[in-house]
C-alpha cells in the first residue's frame, strides 16, 4: 500500500472517529470513545481507545464550537457539588438564590437560567412546568464527565438554547470495581455514597447510592438590626424604653410610688405601649433580645437521595433512577421590597421568629426515570433510537400558618400544592459518510409532557362574599400538556486537502404546542376574567441554522468561529399561566381574548484562538475566546392587574465579552485558570393591554461584569496532594432600576448593587494506601459568605446604608472524607 494512500485512509478514520463520537448519544461514549479505523478488509473495525478531557482532540469530538470537560473523579473526597463545578467553567454564572443546597440556576454568557438547556445522559431534563433547572438537585457521585457548551450547540442535542448547555453524562460500567465514600462536615453536614460495577451477561452493570444531607444552620450578622438600633431615633427610644421599663421592675414598692409620683401613673407603660405596638407593626417581636444582632439560619435544612442503576454494552443501554429531596425553604431576609425610593424593608426578626402568614414551607421532590437506548454501527453509519420516560412529583406545605388568615381570604396553593408531571421522550439520531470528506449528522425527537396541579383553594367552594375567589380563583390551571418536535440536522465538511479547513454547518426544526386547563367547571363571563377560558392553547416554531469554521495553522494553535440564529421555546406557565396567580395578559381592556407571549429568539458569534504546547516549562492548553450575542423578545413577569402577573416581551438586550481558560501541568504543580469579562446592555417596555410604552435602558440583574476562578494543585509525593482554590465574582445589580435623576449616589442605589465576593478554599488529601484516600478541607477559609451585602436606600436609617443579602450564603464549613476502592 502507497504512503499517499496510508495517510488517507488515516485521515478518513479521524473524521470517522470525529463525527461518530460528536454524534452518538453521549451516553455511548462514557469510559471510552469508539475510534473506528480502516481494516484490511475494507471495514470499519472500533478500538476502543481512552480520551482525557485536556487533549484538544476531545473537544473536537464533542463540539465545532466551545466546550469545557470537568471530570468529577478528578476531584474526589472534595464534597463538591455540581453548582461547585460549574463555578469552574468560563461564562458560565450559578446564582444560588436561596443559599447553599437550596434551589440554584445556571445561566450562560448572559442568558437568563430559562434559556439553559440542561441533559443528562443526552436526555433533556428541563421540565415544562418549571421555570429554570434547579442545579442543586442534581447528583455527581456517579457522573463520569460534565459537559458546558456556548455558543454553538452540538445537533445531537434537542432543542435550540440562547445561553447553552449543559450536559452531565453518567459512568459506563466496566469490570468489576466498587468504591464507598462517607464523610461529615459543619452544620450538620453529611455525605455517602456507594458504587458498584460488575459484569453482568454480555455487558456491565453499575450501582449507585448516594445521599447527601445538612441542617443548614450557620451563624450571620443581621446588618438591619444594627442599623435600626444605633442608626435610628425610635431605635434608640426603643432601647431606653426597654431600659428603663427593667429599672422600673427592679424597683422597691417604695421607689416605684416615688418615680410614679414624679412622671404621672402609668407614665412608663406608655412608653412601653407605644414601642410594643411600633415593634409588632413592622415585624418584631418584644423580647430581651431583640436587640441582638447574632441570628441563626432556619428552614435551611435538606436532604438528597440518589439511586441509579445502569446496564451497558456495545450495543444496549438501560438506566433506572430515583431521587428524593426533602428541604425546607428559608425565608428571606427582605419582607418587603417597595420602589427605590424604599427599596428594602429587613425583616428585624427574621429567623427569631415567623413573620410570614405561612412559614416553616417543606418541599418534597421524587422523580423516577427509565432509559433505553439501543446504537448500531455499520460500514459507513452509525445510529441508533433512545426512549425515556419521567415522572416526578412536587409537594409543598407550609407547617405553620397564621392564625388571623382563617378570618381573611385565602389565597391559593400558599397552604400546601401538589404538581404531578410525566414526560415521554422518543429519540432516533446517528451519523452518515457521504463522503471522504462529509459526515452527516442527524437527530429527530418528539416528546409529550402531561402535569396536573392540585392546591388549598384550588377547588373551594366560592360565594358571593369571597368576590377575589369569584374573580380570579376560578380559573386557576390544573392541568398543562406540552408536545415537542425537534428535527436537526448537521453536516462536518473537510474543505483542504491537508484536513486543515473544516466547515460545519447545521440547520434545526423546532416546534411546541401548549396547553392549559382549568377542569373546574366554575366559568362565569359576569364573574371571571372573560379572556381567560377553560382550556387555551399555543402552537409556536422555527427554522434555525448554526455555522461553525475552524483553521488548523500549526500543530499547537488554531483557530475557530462560530455563529447562527436561535429560538427558546416557552414553558408551561409562560403561556397558560401557573396555577397560582400567573396569567396569560388580555389582547385589549375589554377582554376579548388572550395575548400569549411569544418565544425568545436571537443571534450569536464567538471567536476562539486556541494554543495546545509549552509554556512556562508546563504542558499548557490556553483558549481565549471573544462572544458576542443579541436577544430580542426576552420574557418578563410583572404585576399586570390588582391582583394577577403576566408574562410580556417587554425585554431586550445585548451580550458580549471574553472568557479565558488556561490550564499549566508541572510536574508536582497544576494550576489551572478561568475567567469571565461580561458586558451587557438591556432595555425593557411596559407593556397594559393593546398599549405598548416606549423602551428604556434598564439594568442586568444578578450578572457579574468578572467571574473567575483559581486552582492551584501541589503532588509532592504519590500520597500526598494539597490544593487551594479562589472564586471571584464582581458587584452586580439586584434591581433593574435605572431612574432619571442627577444624584449619582440616589441612581446607583436604585440597583441594589450586591458587593463583590472572594472565597478561598483549602484541603489536603492523603493516600496511606492505593485504594484509601482522606480528604480534609475548609470552604470559604475566611467567612465571606455571611458577611455579603447589598448596598440600598433601606428603611431603618435616615441615609442609604447596607444590608444583608436576601439570602444568606454558608460561610466558613469544615468537611472530612474518607473512600476506599475495593
Amino acid at each position: 500500500m502507497s504512503e499517499k494512500r496510508k495517510k488517507k485512509q488515516l485521515v478518513a478514520g479521524v473524521l470517522w472517529m470525529l463525527m461518530v463520537g460528536a454524534l452518538s448519544h453521549p451516553a455511548a461514549a462514557a469510559e471510552t470513545t469508539p475510534a473506528p479505523a480502516p481494516a484490511q478488509d475494507g471495514a470499519y473495525t472500533t478500538p476502543d481507545i481512552t480520551v482525557e478531557a485536556k487533549r484538544p482532540a476531545w473537544e473536537e469530538i464533542l463540539s465545532p464550537g466551545t466546550v469545557t470537560v470537568i471530570r468529577p473523579e478528578e476531584f474526589q473526597g472534595e464534597q463538591k457539588t455540581l453548582p461547585d463545578f460549574l463555578k469552574m467553567v468560563p461564562g458560565v454564572h450559578v446564582r444560588e438564590v436561596n443559599g447553599k443546597g437550596q434551589y440554584t440556576t445556571v445561566t450562560v454568557r448572559g442568558s437568563t437560567a430559562a434559556q439553559v438547556g440542561v441533559f443528562v445522559d443526552g436526555v433533556l431534563t428541563n421540565l415544562g412546568g418549571d421555570a429554570a433547572v434547579d442545579i442543586s438537585t442534581i447528583p455527581v457521585s456517579n457522573v463520569e464527565r460534565i459537559e458546558v457548551y456556548r455558543g454553538y450547540i452540538p445537533a445531537r442535542f434537542a432543542g435550540t438554547f440562547i445561553g447553552g448547555v449543559i450536559n452531565i453524562v453518567t459512568k459506563r460500567p466496566t469490570g468489576a470495581h466498587g468504591s464507598a465514600e462517607i464523610g461529615p462536615g459543619s452544620f450538620g453536614s453529611r455525605k455517602a455514597s456507594v458504587e458498584v460495577t460488575a459484569p453482568v451477561g454480555s455487558g456491565s452493570l453499575l450501582f449507585g447510592f448516594n445521599h447527601e444531607q445538612r441542617d443548614g444552620d450557620f451563624p450571620y450578622h443581621s446588618y438591619a438590626a444594627d442599623q435600626f438600633y444605633t442608626n435610628t431615633q425610635l431605635g434608640k427610644q426603643v432601647l431606653d424604653t426597654r431600659k428603663e421599663l427593667q429599672g422600673y421592675l427592679s424597683m422597691t414598692a417604695t421607689e416605684k410610688s416615688a418615680y410614679d409620683a414624679a412622671n404621672g401613673a402609668g407614665a412608663w407603660q406608655s412608653k412601653v405601649d407605644s414601642c410594643v405596638q411600633w415593634l409588632e407593626d413592622n415585624g418584631v417581636r418584644e423580647s430581651d433580645s431583640a436587640d441582638n444582632p447574632q441570628r441563626r439560619r432556619k428552614y435551611n435544612d435538606y436532604r438528597n437521595t440518589d439511586l441509579l442503576i445502569k446496564w451497558q454494552n456495545d450495543d444496549w443501554m438501560i438506566k433506572g433512577t430515583y431521587k428524593k429531596v426533602n428541604r425546607h425553604l428559608p425565608d428571606s431576609l427582605w419582607v418587603s421590597t417597595n420602589s427605590y425610593f424604599d427599596m428594602i424593608v429587613p425583616g428585624l426578626e427574621t429567623d427569631r421568629y415567623d413573620l410570614y402568614k405561612y412559614d416553616s414551607r417543606r418541599q418534597t421532590i421524587d422523580a423516577a426515570e427509565l432509559l433505553v437506548q439501543r446504537r448500531y454501527i455499520g460500514k459507513r453509519y452509525e445510529w441508533g433510537w433512545m426512549i425515556d420516560y419521567l415522572n416526578q412529583s412536587k409537594d409543598y406545605r407550609a407547617e405553620h400558618i397564621d392564625d388571623r388568615l382563617r378570618k381573611q381570604i385565602r389565597i391559593p396553593m400558599r397552604e400546601w400544592s401538589k404538581y404531578r408531571s410525566n414526560k415521554y421522550n422518543v429519540q432516533v439520531d446517528g451519523t452518515y459518510e457521504l463522503g471522504k470528506n462529509n459526515m452527516l449528522d442527524f437527530q429527530m425527537n418528539y416528546s409529550h409532557e402531561r402535569m396536573k396541579i392540585q392546591g388549598d383553594g384550588l377547588d373551594d367552594v366560592i360565594d358571593d362574599v369571597q368576590a377575589g375567589i369569584g374573580n380570579l380563583w376560578a380559573q386557576m390551571r390544573n392541568q398543562f400538556d406540552q408536545n415537542i418536535f425537534n428535527v436537526q440536522l448537521q453536516d462536518t465538511i473537510t474543505l483542504d486537502k491537508q484536513r486543515t479547513w473544516q466547515l460545519t454547518p447545521a440547520i434545526r426544526y423546532n416546534r411546541s404546542e401548549i396547553v392549559g386547563y382549568s377542569k373546574f367547571g366554575r366559568f362565569n363571563p359576569l364573574k371571571t376574567y372573560r379572556w381567560v377560558h377553560p382550556e387555551d392553547s399555543q402552537v409556536d416554531s422555527k427554522v434555525t441554522w448554526q455555522l461553525a469554521l475552524k483553521k488548523e495553522f500549526t500543530p499547537h494553535f488554531s483557530m475557530r468561529m462560530t455563529g447562527g440564529t436561535y429560538f427558546r421555546l416557552l414553558n408551561m406557565y409562560e403561556i397558560a399561566g401557573d396555577g397560582a396567580g400567573i396569567l396569560p395578559a388580555p389582547m385589549d381592556y375589554q377582554g376579548s381574548g388572550a395575548k400569549f407571549p411569544q418565544p425568545e429568539y436571537g443571534k450569536q458569534f464567538d471567536l476562539s484562538a486556541i494554543w495546545d504546547g509549552s509554556a512556562l516549562g508546563a504542558d499548557n492548553r490556553t483558549t481565549l475566546t471573544y462572544f458576542w450575542r443579541d436577544t430580542e423578545r426576552m420574557l418578563y413577569l410583572y404585576r399586570a392587574g390588582l391582583n394577577y402577573s403576566s408574562y410580556f416581551n417587554d425585554m431586550r438586550g445585548k451580550a458580549h465579552g471574553i472568557e479565558l481558560q488556561t490550564n499549566f501541568h508541572w510536574k508536582k504543580f497544576d494550576l489551572d485558570l478561568e475567567g469571565t469579562y461580561l458586558q451587557i446592555s438591556a432595555q425593557r417596555r411596559n407593556s397594559s393591554p393593546g398599549v405598548h410604552y416606549g423602551w428604556s435602558e434598564v439594568r442586568p440583574t444578578y450578572q457579574p461584569k468578572w467571574e473567575g476562578n483559581l486552582r492551584l494543585t501541589y503532588r509532592p509525593t504519590e500520597k500526598w496532594l494539597f490544593f487551594g482554590e479562589t472564586h471571584h465574582i464582581s458587584k452586580y445589580y439586584t434591581h433593574y432600576a435605572i431612574p432619571q435623576v442627577s444624584d449619582p449616589i440616589e441612581k446607583e442605589l436604585a440597583g441594589r448593587p450586591q458587593e463583590a465576593l472572594t472565597v478561598v478554599n483549602l484541603g489536603l488529601k492523603w493516600s496511606p494506601k492505593k485504594d484509601m484516600t482522606l480528604t480534609l478541607g475548609c470552604n470559604d477559609v475566611f467567612d465571606r459568605g455571611p458577611q455579603l451585602r447589598v448596598n440600598s436606600v433601606q428603611r431603618y436609617g435616615s441615609s442609604p446604608g447596607k444590608v444583608n443579602i436576601e439570602y444568606p450564603l454558608q460561610g466558613r464549613s469544615y468537611y472530612a472524607t474518607f473512600r476506599y476502592e475495593f
